[in-house]
């Protein structure tokens, strides 16, 4: 990728080289929570109103369930709040998809398990996709295919094997890139009305959504991993803090009843059996989450 990935390359690389293990956490007064989505939507007339997201649900939990400090929610796109991330700044991005390299510069509190990455078509452009004989998308082949246009959100992860293809794209892959603020949640909306012919993004999203039947799905051969995703906060004593009381919520009766209720919404039941030993590991990490 021409942006998004290198430049955080390049903050994990100055992050990394930060000695912050030493310095003393400060009292917890006050929690920044980042997030690329609004929390109090209103949608136009005559539109279809998304489904209700994990960060609104996470946010109200938080804010009712953590009190004592005060609660700051401030709408930052993917760059941002990697930028701020990576800075060591106190915030933290209210839900962000795990990967080995922003682990590198956050500290993560897991809170979902997703279905795997797919790439997100245009109904009417669904044959054109380059298949293998399993029926999976090819993806180094659609990137270098010319005929198909590709649209992206700079910085947001699709987890790590799509990141590694899109970095490894041709230099005159027919792939747009947009600094979105909600990190690419609009890019359905793009492929319905016709500005781009793909994107990548879970399609349960998609099946729930406005654009239902005009943008649909199809599998990604290679991506066949659950995506992990939760809070993130820096790597720093205070980011540490914040993520051991986080920890320590997600524990609790009701913190594990929302997720599992989340979990419940947004995965299918033929996903719930094919990753089941996953799944009950992640829970079971929850009700007892690793020492940090």
């Amino acid at each position: 990728m021409k942006l998004g990935h290198a430049a955080i390359a390049t903050l994990l690389t100055a992050a990394g080289a930060c000695a912050w293990a030493d310095d003393a956490p400060p009292p917890l007064r006050s929690v920044t929570w980042l997030t690329s989505e609004d929390l109090h939507p209103a949608p136009a007339a005559g539109t279809t109103p998304r489904p209700p997201s994990f960060a609104l649900d996470l946010a109200a939990f938080l804010r009712s369930r953590w009190r004592g400090v005060g609660h700051a929610f401030e709408l930052a796109n993917a760059r941002r709040s990697w930028e701020m991330i990576a800075a060591g700044e106190p915030a933290c991005q209210l839900f962000a998809v795990r990967t080995p390299e922003r682990e590198r510069l956050a500290y993560f509190a897991d809170a979902l398990l997703v279905a795997p990455h797919e790439v997100l078509v245009r109904r009417d452009k669904l044959a054109a996709l380059p298949r293998n004989a399993a029926g999976e998308v090819d993806l180094a082949r659609l990137l270098a295919d010319h005929r198909l246009r590709g649209a992206i959100t700079e910085a947001r992860s699709y987890g790590p094997f799509i990141d590694a293809q899109l970095h490894a794209a041709p230099p005159d892959a027919k792939l747009a890139h947009y600094g979105t603020k909600d990190s690419g949640h609009n890019m359905v909306e793009m492929l319905a009305k016709n500005r781009a012919d793909y994107s990548f993004g879970f399609n349960r999203a998609v099946e729930l959504g406005a654009w239902a039947g005009s943008v649909v799905g199809a599998p990604i051969a290679g991506v066949d991993q659950l995506v992990h995703g939760g809070v993130a906060c820096p790597r720093t004593p205070w980011g540490l803090a914040v993520i051991r009381q986080v920890d320590a919520l997600f524990a609790t009766p009701d913190g594990q009843a929302m997720i599992r209720l989340k979990m419940d919404q947004q995965m299918m039941p033929a996903t719930r059996k094919r990753y089941a030993a996953e799944i009950a590991a992640f829970y079971r990490d929850l009700a007892k989450p690793p020492p940090r």
